[in-house]
């Protein structure tokens, strides 16, 4: 289940609209707002515990610019957010969180701003059939080979110690959802880089290194679905892993 909402933030100064760089945290405040009043056992189960998380979310400011501390909105003062998870139910519940949002608003995302949500619009997934697909990141892609160290998918890495990391964070996820045979798959899960970049992000607070770009995934069609709706890499619930399906072949 994928689906996307549309934010407009309103400024009583009428300035263009300045956010903090690290502005996850406060999306993800308004986010759980929304899921603790329409579902409270999945609020529980999610944030009450430290369970992995079968989802991945996305934002995207159009014409926006970025410094090292602000994100200064583009004309229109807006932002889309994305959704994405191949679980029906969990997509169902988040789906009403932001339906709540929508209705419940304008919701205060600062104290200079205050933010409208749109009804969320359903998206198109993608059914994959082939063993090998192009995709690029619509959120950045986490991987973390301990608490302490990060890894970057560059030509210029060692693929093979960053596959092995990507294929042990796909594992710690997956492995509390889905059975063994799907489980067994991730061992052959490789990531080619074609276009990629490595830089660093800020989010709640510490600062990840992170992979962006365009790259090739090989793995068997069942888990590539399963990586596509669910997110790639770890911390997909903190707006990383999301990706964008550019096709696929066989090989």
């Amino acid at each position: 289940m994928k689906f996307s909402i549309r934010l407009k933030f309103i400024s009583q100064q009428h300035d263009p609209v300045k956010l903090n760089i690290d502005y996850h945290a406060a999306f993800l405040y308004l986010l759980k707002s929304g899921l603790s009043h329409v579902d409270a056992d999945i609020f529980n189960q999610l944030y009450k515990k430290n369970t992995p998380k079968l989802y991945t979310l996305s934002v995207y400011f159009p014409q926006a610019k970025f410094s090292r501390s602000t994100v200064i909105l583009g004309e229109q003062n807006n932002a889309y957010w994305q959704f994405s998870t191949e679980n029906f139910r969990l997509g169902l519940s988040f789906y009403n969180a932001f339906v709540y949002l929508f209705q419940r608003g304008p919701w205060a995302y600062d104290k200079n701003y205050q933010v409208v949500f749109s009804s969320p619009k359903q998206l198109k997934e993608p059914v994959i059939t082939t063993n090998t697909i192009r995709a690029k990141t619509a959120s950045p892609l986490v991987v973390r080979q301990d608490n302490h160290l990060f890894l970057s998918g560059t030509q210029a890495a060692n693929l093979t110690v960053f596959n092995t990391v990507l294929q042990g964070n796909m594992l710690s996820r997956f492995k509390a959802y889905y059975p063994e045979t799907i489980c067994k798959m991730i061992k052959d899960l490789k990531f080619v880089p074609i276009n990629t970049r490595k830089t660093v992000v800020r989010s709640f607070g510490i600062f990840i290194e992170v992979t962006v770009g365009e790259f090739i995934l090989y793995g068997d069609p069942v888990l590539l679905n399963l990586i596509v709706r669910n997110g790639l890499g770890i911390r997909t619930g903190n707006f990383s892993g999301f990706l964008e399906y550019l096709g696929g072949e066989n090989q």
